[in-house]
């Protein structure tokens, strides 16, 4: 008797005690299916032209970049071996893609491959890194066969242009090892400065961070006390992949104690590094293809001239993070000037002798002015005149046509036609044009009446564009 009581006291304790283990399973199993059903925000893929087809793949980016467009790319570009640079952004459900080592910069619509870049230079973009700010593209950095540079370039579209931004304190000379964003900024890491024309050769030991709201550049450094990445970093292949929250470095050690690849996590926003000793993938830098989805990378084992046929690999950097340790910082330094203090002292033994040099040249020229003070050529004075005259009548003509329009706002288009510029197909000439003219006419016109004839007024509704108030 006093066992079924004793029996009847615990049965609604268990049962009470089955039910909190349930609805937690519930809850866990909620909150795990909500974690997923996220998508993520960041879609990219940098694709070797004609060697994306070992892998065999019906598609990549979740079927948004087709074999169809790809060999459409191929097509065009057969003889100019690049890379395609796919950016799909999901807030605005847009699908772009930069080829490098050209300007070309296409959308793609409905399958179909829409050309934006309306312009045909080449070369300066090899290695290039695309990224979206405001929704704007840029893109920063690159090499051509005589420099290397880290200027940042912002795409017009009205124009169908890359524009250059100016930034201060920019490093000379400087192309990264790798490149990533974060909400603040760029951060381009270790890398190389190289100009043949000085000539200039070098290694970057950290790297630098370009503040995009101040366009500003300053150094950073990588603060490991661990070992001395930037040394293993030159001294072996390295490369650098970006994701959603992290930027992952991957390079071939000779260190026993760090492993035949040596695996650090940058996390973008906090900038903390990680150290992963797990177990680790192949050689990723033979594959003709990276896919970034969130944290993850996609990629084909794959070593060129092997007999095997390689084979799909993936990196989750989520789970990588999670099972690395903290070993350091980036760091970003408060004094931009030195870095250009830097470079310019490492141009002075380059440049002191030309200067000397120049100095005799002029002290020499201006002997020989005096002893010729009385020489004058007067087709020189002629000469000068008649541009002079030339560009004045060329003012005045203008100056008559502008003076129909006293008080309105005028459209770029309907400027340029008055000041006769319009059939000048260059964009960046017609705007060189357009500039200097501006100039003449509102210097001549402050001359006499103190003010200026032309300003430029941004659009309210949308401030790229912009209106030229004729006010005599």
């Amino acid at each position: 008797m006093e066992f079924r009581t004793q029996w009847s006291l615990r049965v609604p304790i268990l049962k009470s005690f089955m039910k909190l283990k349930l609805l937690f399973f519930v809850l866990t199993l909620l909150l795990s299916l909500n974690s997923l059903a996220v998508d993520p925000e960041f879609y990219r893929l940098k694709i070797g032209a004609n060697r994306w087809q070992v892998a065999e793949r019906s598609s990549f980016l979740e079927g948004r970049v087709s074999r169809k467009i790809l060999n459409q790319l191929d097509s065009i570009y057969q003889n100019a071996p690049t890379v395609y640079e796919f950016n799909y952004e999901p807030s605005s459900q847009t699908l772009r893609v930069f080829v490098q080592c050209t300007f070309d910069f296409y959308s793609i619509k409905k399958g179909q491959l829409i050309k934006e870049y309306k312009f045909t230079n080449r070369g300066y973009t090899c290695g290039s890194f695309l990224f979206e700010k405001n929704n704007t593209y840029h893109f920063l950095s690159g090499r051509g066969i005589w420099t290397y540079h880290v200027d940042l370039m912002e795409f017009d579209t009205l124009n169908g242009s890359w524009e250059f931004v100016q930034s201060s304190y920019q490093p000379l000379d400087y192309y990264p090892l790798g490149t990533y964003q974060t909400s603040k900024g760029i951060v381009t890491i270790f890398g190389e400065y190289n100009n043949p024309r000085i000539p200039r050769l070098g290694k970057e030991a950290n790297g630098f961070f370009l503040d995009l709201e101040k366009k500003s550049w300053r150094p950073i450094k990588i603060d490991i006390k661990d070992f001395d990445l930037a040394e293993i970093v030159h001294a072996n292949e390295s490369n650098l992949y970006e994701t959603e929250d992290y930027a992952f470095s991957v390079t071939t050690s000779q260190l026993p104690s760090l492993g035949w690849y040596l695996w650090i996590i940058f996390e973008k926003e906090t900038g903390k590094l990680f150290f992963y000793e797990g177990k680790k993938h192949g050689a990723m830098f033979d594959s003709p293809y990276y896919e970034y989805i969130g944290n993850t990378i996609h990629y084909f084992d794959f070593t060129l001239n092997s007999v095997t046929e390689g084979k799909e690999a993936m990196i989750n950097l989520d789970i990588i993070r999670s099972q690395s340790r903290e070993i350091g910082q980036v760091v970003v330094l408060d004094a931009p000037e030195k870095t250009g203090n830097a470079s310019l002292l490492s141009l002075l033994p380059w440049i002191g002798f030309p200067v000397v040099f120049l100095l005799a040249l002029w002290l020499g020229i201006q002997i020989q002015k005096r002893k010729n003070t009385a020489v004058q050529t007067p087709l020189d004075s002629d000469t000068e005149t008649d541009v002079k005259q030339e560009s004045e009548e060329e003012n005045a003509e203008i100056l008559q046509r502008l003076l129909l329009h006293n008080g309105k706002k005028l459209s770029t288009d309907e400027f340029d036609s008055l000041l006769g510029i319009h059939e000048i197909t260059q964009f960046d000439s017609k705007r060189v044009k357009r500039a200097r003219l501006i100039k003449e006419i509102n210097f001549h016109y402050e001359e006499k009446k103190g003010n200026s004839l032309i300003t430029r007024i941004r659009n309210p509704e949308d401030r790229r564009f912009v209106f030229y108030k004729i006010s005599f």
